[in-house]
């Protein structure tokens, strides 16, 4: 009997044992399957960064800068850098690869349409004084 009561007792620490095993480990696996799922959503999304673009027969100041676009929740920001300051982009929108903007130029609206493809950017701006096509390439990546 006492040859018995010794197996069932190991029996239980055993089961115990294994009950803890697999409550450790479940958050670990939960947190793990979260951090890849918010990593893998970061790394996808083909406009979060830092674009390099021209703009072709732009004035002076306007013709190159940077594009920086982030995303907060499910929503874009829009940054464009030149050589005459920062200007933000309002009413942003995404539908596909195409990312559209507007965005107050020395007074005028200036409506911006972009398509992503790969590393690379392009697309146009209109405003009052015409429409300019515009070529970047991804410089600043959250990969």
């Amino acid at each position: 009997m006492n040859i018995m009561k010794q197996t069932i007792i190991k029996k239980q620490i055993a089961l115990f044992i294994a009950i803890l095993c697999l409550l450790a480990v479940s958050p670990v696996m939960a947190i793990s399957q979260h951090t890849t799922d918010t990593s893998s959503s970061l790394l996808a999304d083909k406009f979060v960064g830092g674009w390099s673009y021209t703009v072709e027969g732009a004035p002076e100041g306007y013709k190159k800068g940077l594009l920086v676009i982030v995303k907060e929740g499910d929503s874009y920001k829009v940054q464009v850098q030149t050589g005459g300051g920062t200007i933000l982009g309002d009413n942003v929108k995404v539908s596909g690869s195409t990312i559209s903007f507007d965005v107050m130029v020395e007074g005028g609206k200036v409506a911006v349409s972009l398509t992503a493809k790969g590393a690379t950017i392009t697309g146009k701006s209109t405003s009052s004084e015409g429409s300019y096509t515009i070529k970047g390439e991804k410089t600043i990546s959250m990969d």
